[in-house]
């Protein structure tokens, strides 16, 4: 076929082979490939696929550089409202811009709490009788049954979500306490990603109460804080219960040894993947330590100690929430964010644009991981 003399011949378009496509694919942020799924049939089933899914999220967890992270906050207005900012703006802009984000369970008058993450998907009780497992970056949820527990008052349910690495399967453990009874009865149930529904387990060693904070994931257990009655006297001691999630056993983790007289109740968190636990010092500085080798009691270091300014209304800081790679630690004071650097040992403040005062935050990955299993 013969060409007119204006046309131009273009060269064909190079061969790409599909091994480099997901290589390539693999390594966008959960943002892009949404978008792409939408490019041919070929891209939506690859980016679909839960072999992509998995690789993606590996890459994703290799990434030190905090750009795959973002915060949720949920503010302390009457309503319930939550947003959401990149974790790097927080450190490196003296303002950020939030997002609002669309909360699955409709009642805006009702403020569900924020049990946890993991690998991209958050976990939110819902009036205590069941959980929301939910990935904000790809706006799919799903709510548990109801547990049935037999609730009177004084009752608290504690959660904690985790990956069973053994078994690829996320769990929620719902930890329902009744301290009107002799030693506080505890009764622990697990919800299975992969069975959707709850089972039994065994209850917490005799005498143990965890505080009403949810467990920490590190290293395939989850972890809480518990009061733990010694003996027939009124004495108690505050120690680390840890759950196995793929054994589903108890085990006790030894904490640093601190200042027990002088300090707060401590606290558990995590950061970098390790356990840490924080307290106040005499009131005058908050303490963190962090476990390197998840079990090994020598490992913990005291990371960091935070001074308190003036504090008129002895408030305590929450968190920690991050700590970047030149140390400065994000924490939430007064119902404000704040960033401490301990190498000139300042304070910032930044500034999140759209928000006033915050209530709770979560760290959590952009990731594709689903909450419903196939």
């Amino acid at each position: 076929m013969s060409h007119s003399p204006n046309q131009v011949s273009l060269p064909p378009l190079p061969f790409i082979p599909d091994e480099l496509i997901e290589e390539i694919l693999s390594r966008l942020p959960v943002r892009s490939l949404l978008q792409f799924r939408c490019v041919c049939k070929s891209w939506m089933s690859l980016i679909s696929d839960p072999y992509f899914v998995k690789k993606h999220l590996q890459l994703s967890a290799q990434s030190t550089n905090l750009t795959r992270h973002r915060i949720i906050l949920t503010d302390t207005t009457a309503e319930f409202h939550l947003k959401s900012c990149p974790l790097t703006s927080l450190f490196h802009n003296p303002s950020t811009i939030c997002e609002d984000l669309n909360y699955p369970v409709k009642n805006k008058f009702r403020h569900d709490g924020i049990v946890g993450s993991c690998n991209g998907l958050l976990c939110f009780a819902v009036k205590g009788d069941s959980v929301l497992l939910w990935n904000p970056s790809t706006r799919v949820s799903k709510k548990s049954p109801p547990l049935c527990n037999n609730w009177r008052p004084g009752c608290f349910t504690n959660f904690g979500l985790g990956y069973d690495q053994k078994n690829d399967d996320y769990k929620v453990v719902a930890v329902f306490c009744d301290p009107n009874v002799f030693f506080a009865e505890t009764n622990v149930k697990v919800y299975s990603m992969a069975s959707k529904s709850w089972r039994k387990i065994q209850d917490f060693p005799h005498g143990v109460t965890p505080y009403q904070n949810s467990g920490k994931f590190v290293s395939g257990t989850l972890n809480w804080d518990a009061n733990y009655a010694v003996g027939n006297s009124n004495s108690s001691l505050w120690i680390i219960v840890s759950l196995d999630l793929h054994k589903e056993t108890y085990n006790e983790i030894l904490p640093p040894h601190y200042e027990k007289e002088e300090c707060s109740t401590p606290s558990l968190g995590t950061l970098k993947g390790c356990l840490c636990m924080n307290y106040d010092y005499k009131k005058s500085y908050f303490v963190l330590w962090l476990m390197k080798d998840y079990g090994v009691r020598e490992s913990w270091i005291k990371m960091v100690t935070i001074p308190y300014l003036p504090n008129p209304e002895d408030f305590s800081y929450s968190g920690p929430y991050c700590i970047s790679d030149n140390g400065e630690v994000l924490l939430m004071f007064e119902f404000d964010l704040i960033l401490y650097d301990p190498r000139d040992q300042s304070f910032k403040y930044p500034k999140v644009h759209s928000g006033k005062s915050w209530f709770d935050a979560e760290v959590y990955a952009e990731t594709l991981l689903s909450p419903i299993k196939h």
